[in-house]
């Protein structure tokens, strides 16, 4: 019984390995691409592209073969596949078996910190153009692009004028013909401790920066401009700022200068609201919660074309007279209308508190 028992097991391994059903003991085996067929009308499954095109089949709709991308970080796919998340393209050729479509050549962004990419390529959040082919074999017409990855413990880099800015970065500098195509090349800077920056024109000005000098025709910027930006004064309660600059939350206009070194910009004088409780500001300045507007004058030579508002503080009142313009605070009503010429062209309001 043992014998035949031996002998049946020996019969089995031997015939599974003539069928290749079984491999030898420390032998790796290899898994195939998982890979099927669509019709060109049937949506393709997140995490799968088309790898290949019959455009004779599914009644003229084109039978497509599909691969699932799985661990995989390249693949070739065809240009009208819907281009899966966090992949690039740094290839094309035609006629390679997609119909009228090029073939692209994918690759998953992983550790790299440069890529070569084709121009319609997504590029991932934080990398900048460096440089630009523009006759490029491996992507012909689109142009490749060197992509570089900003590390944040950079604090300057150089960008083709058609990346995307990281935020927290400003431009200092541009130069043309200087290797990304019609595109100029950036100098860009890193926000870090600074008070006081020189940026060009067409860059962002972070939040809590204000202009206090516009050089219009700069060697770094070109007629993009030179603006001098600084932080808030937070020591300050009077400072001087380009009308290009926000205003910064708490703060209003109290006058304004043309011809004053912010080039097509007049200069404003921003003042910090602490403990007043009266203010003369100017007509373009916002009204800060809590305060109306109580009288309108010509702005004169402090505000130019604009009128100029006297702002009141709402503190213990409960009735007061605001110019018809004025934001009506929370908890107050109209409730008629008042008298005198305080407000210029605008009507006067009796305002009440209701709550």
């Amino acid at each position: 019984m043992t014998d035949a028992r031996k002998l049946l097991a020996r019969l089995v391994t031997i015939l599974a390995l003539l069928l290749g059903g079984l491999a030898l003991a420390g032998t790796p085996t290899a898994a195939a691409a998982n890979t099927t067929t669509i019709c060109g009308y049937t949506q393709v499954p997140n995490g799968w592209v088309i790898t290949s095109e019959q455009w004779s089949g599914c009644s003229g709709y084109g039978l497509f073969t599909i691969t699932e991308l799985g661990d995989s970080t390249g693949i070739n796919a065809c240009s009208n596949t819907p281009m899966p998340a966090g992949w690039v393209i740094t290839a094309m050729r035609s006629n390679a078996g997609c119909g009228s479509y090029p073939l692209y050549t994918l690759l998953k962004v992983t550790n790299q910190t440069t890529l070569q990419d084709c121009g319609q390529s997504w590029i991932p959040p934080g990398w900048i153009i460096t440089a630009i082919q523009t006759v490029s074999p491996a992507c012909g017409t689109y142009s490749t692009y060197t992509v570089a990855y900003v590390w944040t413990v950079q604090i300057s880099a150089q960008a083709c004028g058609n990346s995307t800015i990281p935020a927290g970065w400003v431009i200092t500098a541009v130069q043309n013909n200087a290797g990304c195509g019609s595109y100029p090349l950036y100098t860009i800077q890193r926000l870090t401790t600074q008070a006081t920056l020189q940026v060009c024109g067409q860059s962002w000005i972070p939040d809590g920066w204000i202009t206090t000098a516009i050089d219009t025709n700069s060697a770094a910027c070109g007629t993009y401009g030179t603006y001098t930006l600084v932080t808030v004064p937070f020591s300050q309660n009077t400072v001087q700022a380009c009308a290009n600059s926000a205003v910064p939350a708490g703060w209003v206009i109290t006058a304004q200068q043309s011809n004053a070194g912010c080039g097509s910009y007049p200069r404003y004088t921003l003042v910090r609201i602490t403990t007043q409780t009266t203010l003369l500001v100017c007509g373009q300045s916002t009204v800060p919660d809590g305060w109306v507007i109580t009288g309108v004058q010509s702005g004169g030579s402090s505000c130019g074309v604009y009128f100029a508002f006297t702002l009141t503080k709402v503190t213990t009142q409960t009735s007061m007279q605001v110019c018809g313009l004025s934001p009506v605070p929370a908890g107050w009503t109209v409730t008629g209308q008042g008298s005198g010429s305080q407000c210029g062209v605008y009507t006067v309001s009796v305002i009440t508190k209701t709550a």
